[in-house]
């Protein structure tokens, strides 16, 4: 199972790494206004959208139709909820389909084996088959929220919560449910970044199915938007723990909410501080609550003692209970809950840590060599930003610049260096300096890429030309992409033949929502590190940018490739305001 997604999934990334890895050059702040540039990406979306419902299988025409809904929010979110309306019907329908296949074939006969983990030796009976797709389809459930809730993650919640109920099978409600007990809180984490007062109010109904670790990082977000609605969170989750029994398994959790409340607690009293998470009762009950799960748990390991300094600052006497509990798993040092053999392993694994920082210094050394050259490059890329420097000192200080590259350790620093500088002198207008560093990155690439490695050094090198000479950049990916679509089809082969049960591969297509919901969304939002060169690209010539995507043998990929230039061009606005925003919070 985890190597056929591992050869489809590389397959995936590799065929679309011409886009992907096409960085911007190092330095480059300019904003470009591109007019009716958009105008033209909306025109290419309703072509892909035509391109998606020719899919073969409705499990990828959902999932990309989602996230083209997303893209076309970008534009006109009246049109994209429209879009979203009809996913969530097709959606429902695939799921009620599912639903009504496995419980026509009953419950499982005695003795029957359940279809995972065998690999290519797994039953292909139709149970094994019908769960197999309903996996997939959880996937896509995951990717249509994720991309929702970009836009709008009540929604987004509201979405994943009511899609549960179209579902009746007994097994597939507990794989659902163990699923959301982790992915619900990914969600809300989305809604506090808009509505703290909501995510609070929905945090409070997951934490009664049961506390997990996301809880912590969704309470931190909820309390750093609204300290008021974050601290109510914070009482929910100290309900929760006191109304349970706390197990083992989430002393990590209760220890590591008491240090977190304690520290909002600590920063409340200061000058300008924020309402606390917890009051100083709410901190000792919390305390006297992870003490007796430590002393009712008679586990050797894990047993949570490291958590005894936190519950010795607000319940001293439940710290001595556990002390006199332990006392006989005391060291000579005091170390709680270890035996005299877990012990040893600490105090080796101190002195080996301590013979590491010796042996390390030098490399230390080296790498703060390195730091300072790297200072010394950028404020040598930051001098040729300034249009007035005359031609020969502008020249010395690309020289100097590129004394400093040859000294820097691997192929892709360099090229990515040389890019930085021939982007910052192609903007001041000498292309002709800007042309000769590019020759010197162009050197470093082999001509006729054989590896993986030598792909990724090719579309950096292509990253460079994007904004020195856009007209290099194009025949550049085009050569690459051609090159590639070959041997990655052969990775989809093997793919295919491993896949006896048609998890990864159906019907002739990858299935995109087999990789935990994240295929799309990691190639067309996560990898924003293309998005500015994909744009430098299309306002050089925008025909020519959308066409690299028909070089891509395979539907599926093209389409995907067509959804990042997509997200460059229409999210333009949405980014500089999320880097609006973010500047803002650090101020």
């Amino acid at each position: 199972m985890k190597f056929q997604k591992l050869v489809c999934l590389l397959s995936l990334l590799a065929l679309l790494s011409p886009l992907a890895n096409a960085q911007l050059p190092l330095g480059s702040a300019e904003v470009y206004d591109f007019g009716g540039l958009k105008k033209n990406a909306v025109v290419f979306l309703r072509e892909t959208m035509a391109d998606v419902n020719n899919l073969r299988t409705l499990e990828n025409r959902i999932s990309f139709s989602a996230e083209l809904a997303g893209l076309m929010w970008f534009h006109d979110e009246k049109e994209a909820r429209s879009l979203y309306v009809t996913a969530f019907g097709n959606f429902k329908e695939l799921l009620m389909q599912y639903d009504q296949q496995a419980n026509a074939l009953g419950e499982p006969a005695e003795g029957e084996e359940m279809p995972y983990g065998r690999g290519m030796f797994t039953d292909v009976s139709d149970r094994t088959v019908i769960n197999k797709r309903f996996q997939t389809a959880m996937h896509v459930r995951q990717q249509i929220a994720m991309s929702l809730a970009e836009h709008d993650a009540e929604l987004a919640f509201t979405f994943y919560s009511d899609s549960a109920g179209a579902v009746s099978n007994p097994e597939f409600r507990r794989k659902m449910e163990e699923r959301d007990e982790y992915f619900e809180a990914q969600l809300l984490t989305q809604v506090a970044k808009s509505d703290a007062a909501k995510a609070a109010q929905l945090a409070a109904k997951s934490v009664s199915a049961g506390l997990n670790y996301q809880h912590l990082d969704l309470l931190q977000k909820i309390y750093d938007k609204d300290p008021e609605k974050g601290a109510e969170f914070a009482a929910s989750m100290l309900s929760k723990i006191k109304s349970d029994k706390l197990e083992a398994d989430k002393f990590y959790i209760a220890g590591s909410f008491l240090s977190l409340a304690g520290a909002s607690y600590e920063g409340s009293k200061t000058e300008g501080g924020k309402k606390a998470m917890l009051s100083p009762s709410d901190l000792r009950d919390l305390a006297d609550a992870l003490a007796q799960g430590i002393m009712a748990n008679d586990t050797e390991y894990g047993n949570g003692l490291q958590y005894i300094g936190d519950i010795e600052k607000y319940s001293p006497s439940r710290a001595r209970q556990v002390r006199a509990k332990f006392k006989d798993l005391a060291g000579p040092g005091g170390t709680y809950g270890m035996n005299t053999n877990v012990s040893y392993r600490y105090s080796n694994s101190a002195n080996n840590a301590s013979n590491r920082v010796r042996a390390n210094m030098n490399t230390n050394a080296g790498a703060e060599d390195r730091a300072r050259s790297e200072k010394e490059f950028s404020e040598n890329v930051e001098k040729l930003a300034k249009k007035e420097l005359p031609k020969s000192e502008r020249e010395k200080i690309v020289a100097h610049a590129r004394r400093i590259l040859l000294q820097t350790p691997g192929k892709d620093k360099k090229i990515a260096g040389l890019s930085a500088l021939a982007a910052q002198v192609s903007r001041v207008g000498d292309k002709e300096l800007a042309a000769d560093i590019m020759k010197e990155a162009n050197a470093l690439v082999n001509p006729q890429p054989k590896n993986y490695q030598d792909f990724l050094l090719t579309w950096m090198l292509a990253s460079g030309y994007a904004e020195a000479e856009p007209e290099k950049a194009f025949p550049l990916l085009e050569d690459t992409i051609l090159r590639v679509n070959d041997t990655l089809s052969a990775f989809i082969k093997v793919g295919e033949f491993i896949d006896v049960a048609g998890e990864m591969i159906d019907d002739g297509e990858v299935q995109v929502g087999a990789f935990s919901g994240n295929m799309i969304r990691g190639l067309t939002s996560e990898l924003g590190m293309a998005d500015n060169t994909l744009r430098l690209l299309a306002k050089a010539d925008f025909n020519k940018t959308k066409n690299l995507t028909s070089r891509f043998d395979r539907s599926e990929v093209r389409i995907l490739a067509k959804m990042m230039i997509l997200r460059a061009v229409l999210g333009e606005e949405k980014q500089k305001k999320d880097k609006s925003a973010a500047v803002s919070v650090d101020k």
